[in-house]
């Protein structure tokens, strides 16, 4: 297995966009159009590369349009004259007259008359010829009686599914998304049907609202209004087209109302959350379990709050939903029918003048505190859990989460009676080595765990777990000096104990230059505590 620090490092050199660097799209994908663009702001493109007409591959993830438009119209203050003409065709609605060059998503005909309801309207094409038009048969109504209404089932059906996405958000205490100025016709939410499965991906949202001076980043006001794409059909995917409209329109949905909030909020936060959220409106789907294939579960040694585009941990930032389900499933107050904690962890990351505005992790802690706990605290157990989710969460074993790796095993007999080795850790990861004893019979047999890991203040946390030939496993937190020393003795029988794990953690969540980098982190910002190593050393007392 790769070291931590190695791999931290490597997604940080990939994934980092460096300013005045620009991104390119892949060597297999031919470029859209620049003319009279000397050259490209690197987050616009970006956006040029992922809406780059591609053919849709159950193998490839699904396009992270989202956040690629979200830092382009964060930036769309710095960029020169000819950047700004190119971006604003991306930025624009497809019903806007963009002037496209066939790689933007523009209506070609006049759009049907959007079929509306008090919050929303949904807009599309009626035109059988053209691509974005959606299916067009009208045998039911919006009730679903027999008898033709005038508008396609697919729209019909695209309203209800959204109502009740809307009215779950606002049922659980959330803001609905931001007025526009009438951008859509009126100041209700507006949400287009086009083909942009030929993008590859499933839906996106934007925002087309003025940056302030400044750029990206702390600002005064962040919060923003926004509009969404989904797609037309979602007859090029894989699975049931209901389902992927469900799940997807609850993901995006959630994302505009982040953006009600903080629009520039880090962006493995808004991932985790809207991934979080679309289970929560449609348990039954359980669609984001398949993140879990790329997740702390599966990698507890990348950063929990990486935000991955790239590279074999490709969408982790999808899978750390996962951390947001232990702690709801912890803490399980709730806020009409939903888990109260995210909520709370908005609230406080709301960038709206006046409000909190507190980056996600700095979030993360308050909202913990408030509950009588520790960031750093529920991010060990978290660590610890996911070595046993199909017991540790409620849909473990049904929805058959993975299990997390170990850094190290080893086995302890007469033969071999002690051990030592090293842990090298990066900020929000953590490394578990289990110990298992051969021929220790005797009762008292012990195993003696010494540790030497980095100062506490660096982040720095252990436990034991005991799991037994019979009966439920044990933890017990090792007590660590401020210097990271500690010691923790616990039953080693091999006739009652399977085996030992011991989880080293690096909770470190402190940070340098925020807002000044473009790392893939919180803040986005420099960790100031990656590459620790963490000793340990055993010793069986028989």
């Amino acid at each position: 297995m790769r070291r931590a620090s190695t791999l931290a490092t490597t997604l940080a050199t990939t994934l980092a966009l460096a300013a005045g660097t620009a991104a390119t799209a892949s060597d297999t994908v031919p470029t859209p159009p620049t003319e009279g663009v000397d050259s490209l702001d690197p987050a616009l493109a970006t956006v040029q590369s992922l809406f780059t007409p591609v053919p849709v591959s159950a193998s490839e993830p699904a396009r992270e349009i989202t956040m690629a438009l979200r830092d382009l119209a964060g930036r769309y203050d710095t960029l020169d004259k000819a950047d700004r003409k190119v971006a604003d065709a991306y930025l624009a609605r497809p019903t806007d007259d963009s002037d496209g060059d066939g790689f933007t998503i523009e209506y070609a005909v006049e759009e049907a008359t959007p079929v509306c309801t008090t919050d929303l309207c949904v807009h599309y094409v009626d035109a059988p010829t053209e691509d974005d038009a959606p299916p067009l048969a009208d045998r039911a109504d919006a009730r679903g009686v027999d008898g033709a209404n005038g508008v396609p089932d697919y729209v019909d059906g695209v309203v209800r599914e959204l109502t009740t996405i809307h009215d779950t958000y606002l049922a659980a205490g959330y803001r609905e998304p931001l007025p526009d100025r009438s951008l859509g016709g009126d100041d209700r939410f507006d949400v287009y049907l086009a083909d942009i499965a030929s993008r590859g991906a499933y839906g996106y949202c934007a925002t087309d609202q003025p940056t302030p001076r400044g750029g990206q980043g702390r600002q005064s006001e962040a919060d923003r209004w926004a509009y969404c794409v989904l797609d037309n059909d979602y007859a090029e995917f894989a699975g049931s087209a209901l389902e992927n409209l469900r799940v997807t329109a609850a993901h995006e949905y959630f994302h505009a109302v982040q953006f009600a909030y903080d629009a520039f909020e880090d962006q493995w936060f808004l991932e985790a959350t809207a991934t979080w959220a679309e289970d929560e409106v449609f348990d039954e789907i359980d669609d984001n379990v398949q993140f879990l294939r790329r997740s702390p579960l599966t990698a507890p040694f990348v950063p929990l709050d990486s935000f991955v585009t790239s590279g074999v941990y490709d969408g982790f930032h999808y899978g750390t939903w996962s951390f947001l389900r232990f702690l709801t499933e912890k803490y399980r107050a709730e806020k009409g029918p939903m888990p109260r904690l995210v909520l709370d962890l908005l609230r406080k990351a709301d960038g709206a003048r006046g409000a909190p505005d507190l980056y996600s992790w700095q979030a993360v802690a308050a909202v913990l505190k408030r509950r009588g706990t520790s960031a750093a605290e529920q991010f060990l157990a978290f660590s610890i859990a996911n070595r046993d989710p199909r017991r540790r969460y409620a849909e473990g074993l049904a929805e058959h989460y993975p299990t997390g790796p170990l850094r190290g095993s080893m086995v302890l007999s007469p033969k071999r009676l002690h051990t030592r080795t090293d842990a090298e850790t990066d900020h929000l990861t953590s490394a578990t080595y289990r110990f298992t004893p051969r021929r220790l019979d005797r009762p008292r047999t012990r195993l003696r765990v010494v540790l030497d890991m980095a100062d506490r203040h660096r982040g720095s946390l252990a436990a034991v777990t005991v799991v037994p030939t019979r009966g439920k496993p044990f933890t017990r937190e090792v007590s660590l000096s401020a210097k990271g020393n500690g010691r923790r003795s616990v039953p080693f029988s091999s006739r009652r104990v399977h085996h030992v794990e011991v989880t080293l953690a690096n909770a470190s969540a402190r940070f340098g230059r925020c807002f000044e980098q473009y790392t893939p982190y919180s803040c986005r910002g420099l960790p100031k505590d990656d590459g620790l190593t963490q000793r340990i050393r055993v010793r069986v007392r028989r």
